[in-house]
């Protein structure tokens, strides 16, 4: 890691801390766990977005996916004394794959004003005000939403103190998620390393099998984080659906984009979407330039 990118990692942390150490007012005043922790990561949102617009540079909130549902999972039980089996399991398999994720972030990050792809072609499309308004609701606040929907199933779970034997499920698929995401972004990142520059599409290891198995992941590990709080708490099922949020934002916005993206930039994406699967780990499909003889008497 270069001097200015470490610098600039520096500088996210001091604000990400910040950012919640002011949000944790509120948090500790507000009696209800639930509205509290809505509060905690609404008010922590907005104050990162403040120097993403001095900063002009969206991608500070990059990190904010990965990093804020441990924190408030760890306020949770600090603020109610959740110390209970689920609490520290749950904690546990968040840290694990909050690490993982956030360290995958730094090895791609480039640097304060180095946005997003995506953030850039908004930032050039719409007038200053209007992009501002993009950014805050659609960038930034959407995707907080979405991740406490996603979390409010274990924000119940860690205060169940009796242990579930079906919770065991949905710790295994959270493990099976982290594992898959580690093994498709370290087989993606070495494929860009040996075929920098040539716009070739990652067609080895899991990415043979799944054009997005990265999103395929993160998909595992929000489903198996709800199997677990329904299995903990089968009275308050119900509230934790909000992980569908998750799974309708990676299918109808991350994916399609993706795709475009990639179509237009790869020459190669095109055969290569044509025999492989969107999102499941399925055998390649065969296609009529892979198989001369379709269509032969």
């Amino acid at each position: 890691m270069n001097r200015e990118k470490a610098k600039d990692i520096l500088i996210l942390t001091g604000l990400y801390i910040a950012a919640f150490l002011i949000a944790a007012v509120p948090f500790r005043l507000i009696g209800n766990g639930i509205a509290a922790t809505a509060v905690f990561t609404a008010a922590a949102t907005v104050l990162l977005f403040i120097p993403s617009v001095f900063l002009k540079d969206v991608s500070v909130y990059d990190p904010y996916w990965s990093v804020a549902p441990p924190v408030m999972i760890l306020a949770n039980m600090i603020k109610y004394r959740l110390w209970n089996v689920n609490a520290f399991l749950l904690l546990g398999i968040i840290l694990i794959w909050s690490v993982r994720l956030t360290g995958n972030w730094a090895v791609t990050y480039k640097g304060i004003g180095h946005e997003d792809w995506r953030y850039a072609m908004y930032r050039e499309k719409y007038s200053p005000f209007v992009f501002q308004l993009i950014s805050f609701f659609g960038l930034q606040f959407v995707p907080t939403a979405v991740v406490f929907a996603g979390l409010i199933g274990a924000l119940f779970a860690i205060r169940e103190t009796a242990f579930s034997s079906l919770s065991l499920i949905g710790l295994a698929l959270m493990g099976c998620a982290v594992l898959l995401e580690f093994v498709s972004d370290r087989a993606i990142h070495r494929f860009l390393r040996e075929h920098r520059g040539e716009r070739k599409t990652c067609d080895v290891s899991v990415w043979k099998y799944s054009r997005h198995p990265n999103y395929l992941g993160e998909m595992t590990f929000w489903t198996g984080m709800y199997v677990y709080s329904a299995a903990a708490c089968p009275s308050e099922w119900v509230k934790g659906l909000g992980f569908i949020s998750i799974l309708l934002l990676f299918l109808f916005v991350s994916i399609p984009m993706m795709e475009k993206h990639n179509l237009s930039r790869r020459p190669d994406y095109a055969a290569y979407r044509a025999k492989t699967s969107m999102l499941f780990l399925l055998p390649n499909r065969k296609t009529a330039a892979a198989d001369p003889e379709e269509g032969c008497c």
